[in-house]
């Protein structure tokens, strides 16, 4: 299935509007009306178009039935961040009694602190190299029922993060305190660890941003991927039509 965008970003604005199109079949088409500006989020509630796109993402990829959902792309800069907190604001505004998540995973290049302007410490890499518990690393924001947690750190060893037993364990403390656990996963072709975290979880939103990733790069990553885990592609930034190569490889 492809979640097709005329452009979220890879910095989705916070007050622009936004004009949500659904296209036949299994498309969805977003339109931004202009240029991306830094993403603030969250917000007490995202205006009422940005959340209709995040909406329709998360209906069609089926999010609401799994507890884990990782959003990957095959490089940095794609945009998988914003979809990440975009999709958990607009769950946690559509559903108060629903608990929700975001980790930023990418411990090799952790951006949510200071973008969203609060304390990258402790956060993933305390939790899962020191044993601290997962609680100590959660971020409280406008909405009670959403919460964040910053990579943490910076470490000398930031696979070990990845690859330790203890992830597993702390995702699953994670799921404890929360319904929803949304993984912002690292970038899959510059590091091999990125597979290991998707294994994870339940389900796995892929996100390509048009002029930005060859298509032999996209196609690899996504064959990487556990088929049985992919819910969807986001098609990032394109007023053209879906690929014929990606409509194949989707099976629509």
């Amino acid at each position: 299935m492809i979640l097709e965008a005329d452009v979220i970003g890879p910095e989705l604005p916070a007050d622009n509007a936004v004009e949500p199109a659904v296209a036949p079949g299994t498309a969805l088409q977003m339109r931004e009306n202009s240029n991306a500006l830094a993403l603030r989020v969250p917000r007490s509630h995202l205006p009422s178009g940005i959340a209709e796109l995040f909406r329709g993402i998360y209906r069609r990829a089926r999010v609401r039935d799994i507890a884990v959902l990782g959003v990957c792309s095959a490089i940095s800069g794609e945009g998988k961040t914003t979809v990440s907190l975009g999709l958990a604001q607009t769950l946690a505004q559509d559903f108060p009694d629903r608990r929700v998540l975001v980790v930023e995973a990418d411990v090799e290049r952790p951006t949510l602190a200071s973008r969203l302007g609060f304390d990258p410490n402790p956060g993933l890499i305390e939790c899962v190299l020191e044993d601290q518990p997962i609680q100590v690393g959660y971020r409280t924001t406008t909405l009670e029922n959403l919460h964040l947690l910053p990579a943490g750190g910076p470490t000398d060893f930031p696979g070990r993060v990845l690859r330790s037993g203890r992830m597993a364990a702390a995702i699953e403390a994670m799921c404890q305190t929360h319904d929803l656990v949304i993984l912002d996963v690292p970038a899959i072709l510059p590091n091999g660890d990125a597979l290991l975290l998707t294994e994870l979880t339940e389900g796995v939103i892929f996100v390509v941003r048009a002029g930005v990733t060859p298509m032999p790069g996209v196609k690899k990553a996504i064959s990487e991927l556990n088929e049985g885990l992919l819910r969807g592609v986001v098609l990032n930034g394109t007023t053209s039509a879906i690929p014929r190569w990606l409509r194949r490889l989707c099976g629509i």
